[in-house]
């Protein structure tokens, strides 16, 4: 789904927007690779962690690169998550829009038109699962449909994906979290054409108390 400038992907979804990390895994001499018993040991450790998560808030910066356009597109905005599944993704003015996922589906609302695009069908059901694994939930259910990699340094862990399906609309992505497993600290989606997404959280605040009415639409 596109909407111009306010992108929202993931799967069959347009450009969310996830975060910046740019450096290769195992590139820095201080970061410890983590394969096989100690990736899969990272993984469960981070589930562990975040099934203690009732709530996540945070603000985030996001920069879009539109490779065949040769630019990009900065934007702000402000992430709310209600455990198990419901997400709210605000992007501030000017954009000015905001989207919602839940159990019936991903809608948006802009300052013209608001949509529902039901979570019936495979791919965008599929799509929406990922979302919430990545942003709260067990990052091992994404083995499906990506080959994961991670590294980890004294300060943070950084869980990566490249999509076995070479025609997938997300070719991969990367999250990274501070050393509790819980607070994102940036993330990256790569998607189709080389375009890609990169994103910056701050002011992450774990299992505050939400207003439940924002997390419909």
């Amino acid at each position: 789904m596109k909407c111009g400038r306010r992108s929202f992907t993931f799967g069959t979804m347009g450009a969310m927007a996830w975060f910046a990390t740019n450096r290769a895994l195992g590139s820095d001499p201080v970061r410890e690779k983590l394969e096989g018993p100690k990736l899969d040991r990272a993984i469960s450790d981070i589930a562990l962690a975040r099934a203690s998560v009732k709530t996540l808030k945070a603000d985030f910066t996001q920069e879009r690169k539109m490779a065949l356009l040769l630019t990009s597109v900065k934007s702000t905005g402000k992430l709310l998550t209600v455990t198990p599944n419901r997400l709210r993704w605000e992007l501030l003015p000017p954009d000015d829009v905001v989207y919602w996922v839940g159990p019936e589906g991903l809608s948006y609302r802009t300052r013209s038109s608001k949509a529902t695009l039901p979570a019936g069908g495979d791919r965008v059901a599929r799509g929406l699962a990922d979302m919430r694994a990545l942003l709260g939930g067990d990052l091992g259910s994404l083995r499906e449909r990506y080959e994961l990699s991670g590294s980890r340094s004294a300060n943070d862990i950084e869980i990566a994906g490249a999509a076995k399906d070479k025609t997938a609309s997300v070719r991969g992505f990367s999250i990274t979290l501070d050393k509790g497993l819980v607070v994102p600290l940036s993330a990256r989606l790569l998607e189709a054409k080389a375009d890609s997404i990169d994103i910056a959280f701050s002011n992450a605040v774990v299992n505050a108390p939400v207003d439940l009415r924002l997390m419909r639409p």
